[in-house]
């Protein structure tokens, strides 16, 4: 199994987290969704959004980033930073922030590409249209006049996880061996049994933050 997980720092600025028939927890608010990736392409780099102008020690207001969403059955998962020099505050689509600590939520700026150059600290995951939000804050005694973002990552597709490898086969006959009830279960409701309880190997991702103290 290689090693697919988030967060990882390796040569260039961004790799895969999962390859194709690979499965994966997808975790958004309350809910989670077990999934196989069948098709995955690298997104180059692009600007995602502008914030626009921001004015002299002031900040923008919320503003979706649009051009994250993902499709139906779809997540991505991006690196990003700011091309001018204001600071960016970022919002799960839940509405959670990101970098949240007790007494700060901590911000990102274009320093970012010299003291994390390959962005593992940026990295995010979207699940489907559920996009994130950003705020540019403005510190200087100028105005600014745009706080353009740029990304990059990998979009994934994916569908339900069926078993198709011997490995996976094995584990959902056991799973439907060990309970009368399991063994009415359907091989998508008992693949789904085998990935919660670890049987077989997923990578979790995580699409909404969690709040301070939950």
């Amino acid at each position: 199994m290689p090693d697919l997980y988030i967060f990882k720092a390796a040569i260039g600025m961004c790799d895969p987290i999962a390859l194709q028939n690979h499965n994966v927890a997808i975790h958004y608010v309350q809910n989670t969704y077990w999934r196989r990736v069948d098709f995955l392409e690298a997104i180059p780099e692009f600007q995602c959004i502008d914030l626009g102008a921001v004015l002299a020690n002031n900040q923008s207001g919320r503003v979706n980033v649009v051009n994250l969403e993902m499709a139906d059955n779809e997540f991505g998962i991006f690196r990003w930073y700011p091309i001018e020099d204001v600071q960016i505050l970022f919002n799960h689509p839940a509405g959670v922030s990101k970098y949240q600590l007790r007494n700060l939520q901590v911000p990102v700026d274009a320093a970012i590409l010299f003291n994390d150059p390959n962005l593992v600290s940026t990295e995010i995951g979207v699940w489907e249209d559920n996009r994130p939000a950003m705020v540019a804050v403005n510190g200087h005694a100028f105005p600014m006049p745009a706080s353009r973002v740029r990304a990059l990552g990998y979009r994934f597709h994916t569908i339900d996880p069926l078993p198709i490898s011997p490995e996976e086969k094995r584990a959902i006959a056991q799973v439907k061996a060990e309970s009368p009830n399991n063994q009415r279960l359907k091989d998508d409701a008992l693949m789904e049994i085998a990935l919660q309880e670890g049987r077989l190997p997923v990578t979790h991702i995580w699409c909404s933050g969690r709040a301070m103290g939950d």
